[in-house]
């Protein structure tokens, strides 16, 4: 009985969670709570004991945690921030939320694993709606808006409907290998037309929208995906690679955000060659300037980073005494180091970074060889595109997308293997 709700509510979790985090948190609460009144914790052991992918982001949590108590402060951390503590942060991000992986590890199987699936595109495909209405005008975005049902920053010319854009775009990304995914592994000729429309549905409201981290990552993550599919045939790669390059051109010449955005891009970095940093790309750019001549300077920085307390103090300091006005001022105004393997490295150390390293080649080495391999190496795309330019692990819905997708190849990896 307990078994079946916990599925019901993870379910149940798996559509929320890109809508509204509010009520995902709420869920997720429920759903740890029965998981834990449900027992059995002998059995779950068993079934995680193997599983290395979880025990690395629980020894990540923990850590940081011990850097963090051994910082000279606990406040002078990009993890402490608004009303949110450090060890508060580490808690929920770290320990918390990779509880997703466990509970669909030890509660899920391959005749149920698929609901979870189902549950997020349906949820996508909700928020789709939501995003055209608001992008056509069509609902009154102020009413929602003050009744907190839409994302605050919500506008006809940024229709990301219940978060940032740059989030909503990696959401959108993921969603759309999954459709590919399914449309290649589809035999039923109309359930690849209505999947191949909810694809070409994604891709559009993808390019509509503003993030580009989505955007590159869904042209990086569509080429893997058919790249590893076809097997390395060379006209199928040059296909794939002409394909991409058409939705691109599409996408320059009828959308007025990618094109503004593309032009951004291109400013930005022409000012970069000029040592402007003050832009978006820019201030990136002088971070992990920063970042790297820290962690390159001393070799205890090099392995133990700056500390998980003192990690924002110390980052400016160090900017301040060795870089000039034009890359310490910019930098000042930044929440986090826009690179999450970076900020691994600078809070809980080498082995942190390395750790986290090792999440993606364990997947990658878990799913080799299965049918879902393409599907596998091109979320690993993905998610390594997206830590690169921002720390989506510490963004809630983000790391819960993360977390569902790789408890989720798990699964279908198991499932492959008893099959």
């Amino acid at each position: 009985m307990l078994s079946r709700l916990i599925i019901i509510l993870m379910t149940l979790f798996a559509f929320v969670f890109p809508i509204s985090l509010g009520a995902a948190n709420g869920v997720l609460a429920l759903v740890l709570l029965v998981w834990i009144i449900e027992g059995n914790f002998q059995k779950k052991f068993l079934q995680l004991k193997k599983e290395k992918i979880v025990w690395i982001f629980l020894a990540i949590g923990v850590i940081t945690l011990f850097s963090a108590l051994g910082s000279d402060t606990l406040t002078g951390s990009f993890l402490a921030k608004n009303k949110d503590t450090v060890l508060k942060v580490i808690t929920t991000h770290y320990i918390l939320l990779p509880f997703i992986v466990i509970v669909i590890l030890t509660s899920f199987d391959r005749k149920n694993i698929d609901y979870l699936l189902t549950a997020f595109l349906s949820a996508i495909a909700f928020s789709e709606l939501v995003s055209y209405l608001i992008f056509l005008d069509l609902i009154d975005v102020s009413f929602f808006k003050a009744k907190h049902l839409l994302y605050h920053l919500a506008s006809s010319a940024n229709p990301s409907p219940f978060m940032h854009h740059l989030e909503y775009s990696v959401f959108l990304s993921v969603a759309a290998i999954i459709l590919l995914h399914k449309i290649i592994h589809t035999s039923h000729p109309y359930t690849k037309v209505i999947l191949f429309l909810f694809l070409l549905s994604a891709t559009i409201n993808l390019f509509v929208n503003g993030g580009r981290t989505g955007q590159i990552a869904y042209v990086l993550s569509m080429g893997t995906y058919l790249f590893f599919y076809f097997q390395f045939n060379l006209k199928m790669i040059l296909g794939t690679i002409a394909a991409l390059a058409v939705v691109l051109a599409i996408a320059y010449t009828f959308s007025p955000n990618f094109q503004h955005r593309s032009k951004m891009a291109v400013e930005d970095i022409q000012k970069i060659q000029k040592e402007d940093y003050t832009t978006s790309w820019g201030v990136r750019v002088a971070s992990h300037k920063v970042v790297l001549h820290y962690l390159s300077s001393k070799p205890s920085r090099f392995i133990f980073g700056a500390g998980a307390g003192d990690t924002r103090d110390t980052y400016l300091q160090h900017a301040q005494k060795h870089f000039t006005k034009n890359i310490s001022q910019p930098i000042k105004i930044l929440a986090h180091l826009h690179n999450q393997f970076l900020e691994y490295w600078m809070d809980g150390g080498i082995i942190v970074l390395l750790l986290f390293l090792s999440y993606f080649v364990l997947l990658g080495k878990r799913t080799k060889g299965d049918t879902i391999q393409p599907l596998s190496y091109a979320f690993i795309v993905t998610v390594m595109f997206a830590c690169m330019t921002d720390v989506p692990f510490f963004r809630y819905q983000p790391a819960m997308l993360f977390y569902l997708i790789t408890g989720y190849l798990l699964v279908l990896s198991q499932r492959e293997r008893q099959q």
